[in-house]
């Protein structure tokens, strides 16, 4: 059944980079079981229209420019602890020369390809929980992300790793826009003509996506992203 949904994944390691969409989390999820990745795998260069779209449970809404889901951008908590690491990868090529005879000896490019060095930094927090306000079904929803091991980047390393999934209904819908000070903000990416046509607050313009995949250029519009 279709009702409004506090989504509430509770941490046991550091987040690394930035929380992702409930939504692409999702599409991701749904995409991979339903063999989409591996039947054709989707790249810049094709066209949406060209791909079916994984049937997630989540109710969408028209706006002003476009269709979107109503799932909230992730909401952190703020003032937590955070630092940087860095993702270091480095051949000494000089060492292992001396393994091989002159005659073997071939020049390797550092500067770029497979065996291009890497001092990478990557922002680190200490977040116990992310949260998103969804309208969806929550038996389905359940269904893929208790799939969903980590979020964030750097997953293969152990950060983000998610102890458990938590869903509290709400009376209120606050998955698109929610009540700040008697003035309604935005929640979540949308286009930008739908914050200027409610007179929404709580957003800077950007030019992105508002709708998975967000990397897609076939999204790319001007677009209101929550601040």
């Amino acid at each position: 059944m279709i009702k409004n949904w506090k989504v509430t994944a509770y941490l046991c390691s550091p987040l690394a980079g930035e929380p992702p969409m409930l939504d692409a989390v999702m599409e991701w999820e749904l995409a991979q079981r339903l063999g989409y990745k591996h039947h054709r795998k989707l790249v810049r260069d094709i066209p949406l229209s060209s791909i079916d779209r994984p049937p997630i449970p989540v109710a969408r809404k028209d706006v002003p420019g476009g269709v979107v889901y109503q799932c909230s951008s992730p909401i952190i908590p703020d003032g937590v602890p955070e630092w940087v690491e860095h993702l270091n990868k480095r051949i000494d090529t000089d060492k292992a020369a001396l393994m091989l005879t002159e005659k073997q000896r071939k020049s390797l490019l550092v500067a770029s390809g497979p065996y291009k060095m890497r001092h990478a930094p990557q922002r680190i927090r200490l977040i116990d929980r992310v949260v998103w306000f969804v309208r969806g079904d929550r038996k389905e929803m359940n269904k893929l992300l208790k799939k969903v091991p980590s979020l964030g980047k750097l997953r293969h390393y152990g950060y983000g790793m998610i102890a458990r999934w938590e869903y509290e209904e709400v009376e209120e819908n606050h998955a698109l826009y929610a009540m700040n000070q008697g003035k309604q903000v935005v929640m979540r990416p949308l286009p930008l003509q739908a914050a200027i046509d409610i007179g929404a607050g709580g957003y800077k313009r950007s030019f992105g996506s508002c709708d998975p995949p967000y990397w897609h250029p076939d999204r790319y519009m001007d677009i209101a992203v929550p601040v």
